[in-house]
């Protein structure tokens, strides 16, 4: 059941890029003045960045995620049929795993717009700045050998690919980035709770710079990460590109579940690969190597071959790091 309080956050969401007044929301309900001040007043507590504007009434100064806009332009059996969006939040992956240890509930989806305390992969950090980007993480309970959980990273990578493509073309970073330009746009973080022969649950993250500025980047990162903001030169509704992301995900996901083929998924990684026919670093926990990226194999293994060597070597993502020789890729 929606709250008053959902409601009232719906109409701001909604207005978006314009304010709505308060009475505007008042008729709409059929509540009180002071019962939509409370309302805004609990949802700033919990951290929705909501302003007000004299008489013109309340808005957001960044496009929102709203769970509203995401829910209708789903055409989804059960990913995101249990969505819950946060303003902010410690790590998405992190809250999704302990809800998972409670109860795994399969395509559960879990998004925000802040995260505090989040984690890359190889134990990297990827915090993310209000309202400019966001963090999203889905629960699985696949039917799979845990050996094959690596690859929902390649079918995420596939599925944003697909979403982001009538907005900006883009390109995979073997074998968890969305890169564009050679600046990373997008990390994607897959944990798993399994024994030996079966899996308990999956949870696959994934963080988008949707609209982060220039300013929003250290002087360090600002070479190697970029958003889409400023690749397009304009805000992007973050709405649409989640709805259509969890809509390609879904349907390659199952076609890999029912069918145990990688085909489709594998296909789209090499065509929108970063890295295929370039010569790159691999870094290991010992070592860095020069080779060259030949293909993706059925496997997901990244097949390379260092440079004198006479054989190729397929890579298992692992603990494993790829570079490009002169930069990010």
């Amino acid at each position: 059941m929606t709250t008053t309080k959902e409601k009232v956050l719906a109409f701001i969401q909604e207005a978006y890029p314009e304010p709505i007044s308060g009475q505007l929301i008042c008729d709409k309900l059929t509540i009180s003045r002071t019962a939509v001040w409370k309302a805004i007043q609990s949802l700033k507590e919990e951290g929705y960045d909501i302003h007000s504007q004299g008489k013109s009434g309340y808005y957001f100064t960044q496009p929102p995620v709203s769970k509203v806009a995401i829910s209708a332009q789903l055409n989804t059996k059960f990913i995101g049929k249990h969505l819950t969006v946060l303003p902010t939040i410690s790590s998405t992956n992190t809250v999704a795993k302990q809800l998972a240890d409670v109860t795994p509930i399969d395509g559960n989806v879990l998004i925000a717009e802040e995260q505090i305390g989040a984690r890359g992969r190889l134990g990297r950090t990827w915090n993310s700045t209000k309202g400019k980007s966001v963090a999203l993480s889905i629960t699985l309970t696949p039917s799979i050998s845990p050996t094959n959980a690596s690859l929902i990273t390649q079918i995420v990578a596939a599925a944003f690919v697909l979403a982001s493509e009538p907005i900006l073309p883009v390109k995979i970073k073997w074998p968890n980035d969305i890169v564009v330009n050679g600046q990373k746009l997008c990390g994607i973080l897959t944990e798993m709770s399994a024994e030996l022969t079966e899996i308990h649950y999956v949870v696959v993250g994934i963080g988008i710079n949707t609209n982060l500025d220039i300013t929003d980047f250290s002087d360090e990162l600002q070479k190697k990460a970029t958003s889409f903001a400023l690749q397009l030169g304009q805000k992007i509704d973050p709405n649409q590109l989640i709805s259509a992301f969890l809509n390609q995900f879904e349907h390659l996901y199952q076609e890999f579940i029912e069918t145990g083929s990688t085909e489709k998924f594998l296909t789209i990684c090499r065509e929108h690969s970063a890295v295929i026919g370039k010569d790159i670093h691999v870094i290991s926990s010992k070592e860095t190597r020069q080779a060259q990226a030949i293909t993706i194999d059925n496997a997901g293994q990244l097949i390379v071959k260092f440079n004198g060597d006479t054989e190729s070597t397929p890579l298992l993502a692992g603990e494993i790091s790829i570079r490009g020789l002169n930069g990010y890729i």
